[in-house]
């Protein structure tokens, strides 16, 4: 019974990420961890939420763990190349991906894996060579062909780049991250007029595909900003509600009702709003 728990937990976990709560799915995998440390399944889907998340040296505990448990698994060497990349440990996450790839060559997911380890590291022509054979082996690909287009662009193939994304777009169309590289590329090239914008404009994009030593600051996404406002505005409320009732005891002030139970409200609502956006 334990097992088939552990199993419908990780489910829900794997399906909390696919929707994007990570957090969620954190927080529902750090039991099952504690409690399973042999869980492999577990400590990688740990690993991918805490990457979802922006916490890289958590992301990279995790994986380690896997991998002691699993030194050969695939799986476990791609997340374990993934975190390393995230942490900007360069050679390490190219070794992984590199290792991956040996144990199943041909494998697109790997390739994309290993062309993007070579990609955060700036070694642009590295990358373009691994994706290039990558995708003639397995064209039918659209994720290995978008990594491959993002590897043209950063060596100043802007035109190829496009056909990469097209070819990524037939083969599954309505592909997001195609469709968002795609809209990338057009931006950049309206400011491409001559070999010096081509040359300036390429070197913008591999740099923002660089992965610098210890990893990328987590990006601000609003949610704290917020949980800060409704922790002011709760603090507001139970600060009014707090002089209405010494005015009510202790002065001959009138005190609405219908007052009262608006601040109520509003005190309610502002909790409300301080657990979402700090729990969700």
């Amino acid at each position: 019974m334990a097992g088939v728990h552990t199993d419908l937990l990780l489910g829900r976990a794997g399906d909390l990420l696919h929707r994007g709560r990570a957090g969620r799915a954190a927080t529902l995998l750090a039991p099952v961890v504690g409690e399973e440390p042999g869980n492999v399944d577990a400590w990688l889907l740990l690993a991918r939420a805490q990457l979802a998340l922006r916490r890289p040296a958590a992301a990279l505990d995790s994986a380690r763990a896997a991998l002691r448990l699993d030194p050969h698994g695939l799986e476990t060497l791609y997340w374990v190349s993934a975190a390393y990349t995230a942490t900007g440990r360069h050679d390490l996450a190219i070794a992984a991906a590199g290792r991956a790839c040996a144990e199943d060559p041909g494998n697109p997911r790997l390739i994309e894996r290993h062309g993007r380890a070579l990609l955060a590291a700036g070694r642009l022509a590295e990358a373009e060579r691994v994706l290039a054979a990558g995708a003639e082996v397995a064209h039918y690909d659209a994720g290995l062909r978008v990594a491959y287009g993002m590897a043209l662009f950063a060596v100043g193939r802007p035109i190829s780049a496009r056909e990469a994304y097209g070819h990524a777009l037939d083969l599954e169309p309505g592909h997001p991250r195609a469709a968002a590289e795609l809209r990338r590329l057009s931006h950049g090239e309206r400011r491409i007029v001559d070999a010096a914008t081509l040359v300036a404009v390429a070197d913008e994009f591999a740099e923002s595909l660089r992965v610098p030593a210890g990893g990328h600051r987590p990006a601000p996404d609003g949610r704290g900003a917020l949980a800060h406002l409704a922790t002011v505005a709760f603090a507001v409320c139970l600060t009014a509600l707090l002089v209405l009732a010494v005015l009510d005891r202790l002065t001959p002030v009138d005190v609405p009702g219908t007052l009262i139970v608006a601040v109520l409200c509003l005190a309610g609502s502002a909790a409300c709003a301080t657990a979402l956006t700090r729990f969700s």
